[in-house]
Parts: C-alpha cells; structure tokens; sequence
C-alpha cells in the first residue's frame, strides 16, 4: 500500500466488495480498501491494490462460513460464534483496515543503552510516561505485524485453529492498544501498564498453539512432505519468535521498571550470575525429569571464572538453560533404563568467561545422536521425545502460570516432546547475538555450547556482534524489506507438496 499525510480526525473506512468465482474457493478484492486512522499522533491515508485474494474465507459442505468459536477473553462483540469472514485478515473492515494500516508502519529500533538508562529511572513518573507514550504506538505497530504474519503463515498453516486463536490474541492487543488513549497522566499510564500485564498473560499458550498448528497441519499432509515445507515454516516462524521477543521485551521491561530493584534496571540484571542460573535451572530440570520418568541423573554445576557476572536479562538465561537441561537430563535416563538416580551418569554444566562473551556447556552420557539428525536439531516439531500428553488436544491449548517466563514443574506440562526448545534456546540466545552450537558423539552423549554476549558496561560500549543483534535493531533477523503485510505468503498451499 502506500501512503500519504492527511489531516483530519477520526477513523473513516470504505470495505471493498467481494466476488467469488464459480471456479475457485478463493475470493478476490475488485475495489481497494481506503481508510484513514488518526488515533497515534499520525494520520495516514492508505490504499490496498487490488485485485487481493482473500484466503481467510473458506466454505464447508453446507456452504456455510467456518467458525473458529471464541477464544478466551475476547468479547462477544468483536468475535462471535457465528463470525463470517469477509477480508483479507478474516476480522471485520474496520478492524481490518487498522491492523493493516498499523502493520505497514515500520517498528522504531530501540538501543539497549537507553532501554537500560529507562529501567534505572522507571520509577519517576516523568519518564514513565514518555516511554509509555513511545509504547502506546510501537506495540499497537510490533503487535498488528504479528497478528498478520499469522494470519499469511504459508502452506495453509494460518488456518488451522489454534494458530487462529493466536492471531486473534494478536489482532486484539493492537487493537486494543489503538483504540486506548495515549497515556499523558500517572492515572491514565498506571491503566496502560495494567493493559501490558493483560496482554502478557493472555499471550502464555503462544508457543503451544504454533506448535499444535504444525501438528495438525503434518497430520494433514503427512511427514514426508512436511520434511520438504520444514525450511520455510522454519525461517517463518523463526523470525515471529524473534519479533515476539523483543515485543515481550519491551512490554516487560517497561511494567519491572515501575518498582525499584537494587541492581536491576527493569528486566536487565546488571551483574546476571549464569553460575547461580545455572544451579536453579538444574533443579527445575531434575524435578520434572523426577516427575515424569521417576528417575533423575545429578546435575554438577562448575565455575571457571572467578566472576563470571555480566549484563543480561536472566529470564532469558533461565530459559534457555532450563530447556538444554531437561534434554540433557532425559536422554541419560531414557540411555540406562532400570538405573536409579543415584547410579546415573552425571549431567556437568561449566561455565566459563572470555573477553567476548560467557560460555555454559552441558556435557551428558545419553548416548548422543545419529549424524543423520543433527542438520535438524534447530528445526521447530523435531524432537527425540514423545509426545506430551494433551498435544493433539484442543481443550488444553491454554496452560501454564499466567505470564511467567520461567519454565518449571508448575508451569511446564511436559519434559519434552513439543520440539520447540531447542530452536527458542537458539532464536534466544540470537537475539543478544550470541549463539547455540551442539556437539554429538554417538554411542556416549553431546555436548551443549551456550554462547550470551557481554552486553559491554551496563549496556555502553557494546561488542560488534550484540551492535548488529536484532535487539539493537527492531528486533528482526536479518534486517528484512519495507514490511509487506499483504505479501502472499498463502499463494503455495499444502497441495503443492
């Protein structure tokens, strides 16, 4: 679409009709779609070319319209059981034409030295305010991207219903964040961050949804010609969990810093201890390795550096070391059966520091993996486990702790089996511009490099690699082209595999 500066106030949408061909299920937009928005301090007008294919509409055998049903916490009316899709995004015109105007905007990059600079003063009601200002219209942008990125997911996967209710969630939160006022006051900016701890809650299935949409959607067309889409659904979810990140980033970052936390600045811990992390993660990972199998190897966490603090976000860190963990642990148990706990091999976590980065490596005796695996251990849905329990389950798509980022026993359903650990750990870790490397020997157990940055002095001075990271950018990897919200990313379906 292009745009253009207009004056004026209030919102003006103009739908376009739709015709359906006798030949094919697909819709086509014959008019273009024009609305104006003036609710961020920016007023745009925007035009969509036509013809667009609408591809959210698609009829049953009665020739009714699919209903998706209601996903939680959205109201009645803005999503009804008997909802008819009838636009490019599947959602009503109006709300159509914000997502997309909202979504062809670009995200503001955001430099870690002055997200940290806010955390130490988050308190003071002055700079909470500007940031929320600053949030009120990049999360309204950063959230509508993503609820179209999945609503043009390729080979049919933005249909199936799970990813569905995710895009519905997305679609909500913009606009949400669009139609609320621009906070100007401690009253009204104590009701946006009320909103960001909504959204954040509301949000805690997302990762179990995509992963039960590529469940479906491999179900569907079977795991040979899953195998030939892998790559793609790979790159695309990839970068959605990249946005993802830095989007929770700023939300989080932002509602921490309202109370003061000596040698925090919001979520940023300015000496992260990954030795102590360490040591957390391994219990975490040794209670669900005991809660599933009944039994758990020891986990010996080693220092190597007499201070091994540096600067990150220890959510983060937690993350990605309780998931290594967890694999580390059940391989070692499912490679000796029969062997109680105190007679298992014991998993050994090293953490060492260097002048560019701090490394963790995971060593475990559980019998490695085939050469013939390794290319697709950072592929999401490829996991040695079985299925958890409730994975083809849509009645427990909601789960875990309400907005808690930490995976333990209490908010962790399963040990393994969702093949999402080990590329988040990697998209993570990417996302400072650190890395994940796995090293296998087959027959005896792998070894786990957990590269993080040093993010410099208090996020100053930072090394090249964090500089070109997508957390000095607008949290995407690699820096794409002007954001295409109506790209057709649904013109190769299934059927063409």
């Amino acid at each position: 679409g292009s745009f253009s500066q207009m004056r004026g106030g209030g919102f003006v949408a103009c739908a376009a009709p739709v015709v359906r061909t006798t030949h094919s299920p697909v819709w086509f937009q014959i008019a273009p779609v024009v609305g104006v928005v003036r609710n961020l301090g920016h007023s745009h007008h925007f035009s969509i070319p036509r013809p667009t294919p609408i591809l959210a509409r698609r009829w049953g055998e009665a020739g009714q319209a699919r209903s998706f049903g209601r996903v939680p916490g959205a109201s009645a009316s803005r999503r009804s059981e008997n909802y008819v899709w009838t636009g490019v995004l599947g959602v009503d015109p109006d709300r159509e034409n914000v997502l997309l105007r909202l979504a062809e905007q670009e995200p503001t990059p955001v430099a870690l030295p002055d997200l940290f600079q806010f955390g130490l003063r988050g308190t003071v009601d002055k700079y909470r305010l500007e940031n929320a200002r600053f949030l009120h219209r990049e999360l309204a942008i950063r959230t509508a991207q993503r609820a179209v990125q999945l609503a043009t997911l390729p080979f049919g996967l933005s249909e199936k219903r799970s990813v569905r209710d995710v895009f519905f969630w997305y679609a909500d939160a913009a606009t949400d964040l669009a139609s609320s006022p621009c906070p100007h006051t401690v009253e009204e900016e104590a009701r946006f961050t009320a909103m960001l701890k909504r959204m954040l809650r509301d949000h805690t299935a997302v990762v179990r949804n995509l992963a039960q949409g590529c469940v479906e959607l491999r179900d569907e067309v079977g795991a040979e010609r899953f195998h030939h889409m892998q790559e793609s659904i790979d790159q695309v979810l990839g970068a959605f969990y990249t946005a993802r990140i830095g989007l929770r980033f700023l939300m989080e970052h932002h509602i921490t810093a309202q109370v003061e936390n000596p040698g925090y600045s919001g979520i940023l811990a300015k000496a992260c201890r990954p030795d102590l992390i360490a040591g957390q993660a391994a219990d975490d990972a040794v209670g669900l390795c005991l809660a599933h199998t009944g039994a758990a190897p020891p986990v010996e966490v080693v220092c190597k550096a007499p201070d091994p603090s540096i600067t990150y976000v220890p959510s983060h860190m937690q993350y990605m070391v309780t998931e290594l963990l967890k694999n580390a642990v059940r391989a070692v148990v499912e490679s000796h059966p029969g062997v109680p706990g105190e007679d298992l091999p014991a998993v050994k976590v090293v953490v060492a520091r260097g002048l560019e980065d701090v490394t963790i490596r995971i060593s475990d005796e559980g019998g490695g993996i085939p050469r013939s695996r390794m290319n697709g251990l950072f592929s999401f849905l490829q996991s040695t486990a079985q299925e958890p329990e409730g994975m083809r389950d849509p009645a427990r798509h909601r789960w875990g702790r309400p907005g808690e980022m930490r995976t333990t026993a209490c908010n962790t359903p399963a040990l393994a089996g969702w093949g999402c650990g080990v590329p988040l750990s990697q998209t993570y870790s990417r996302y400072f511009g650190g890395e994940l490397d796995i090293k296998s020997m087959e027959g005896f157990g792998t070894d786990v490099y957990l590269h993080l940055n040093l993010l410099g002095d208090s996020c100053e001075n930072l090394p090249p690699k964090v500089q070109g990271s997508p957390a000095a950018g607008a949290s995407t990897w690699p820096t794409p082209p002007r954001y295409d919200p109506l790209r057709r990313h649904n013109a190769y379906s299934a059927r063409d595999y």
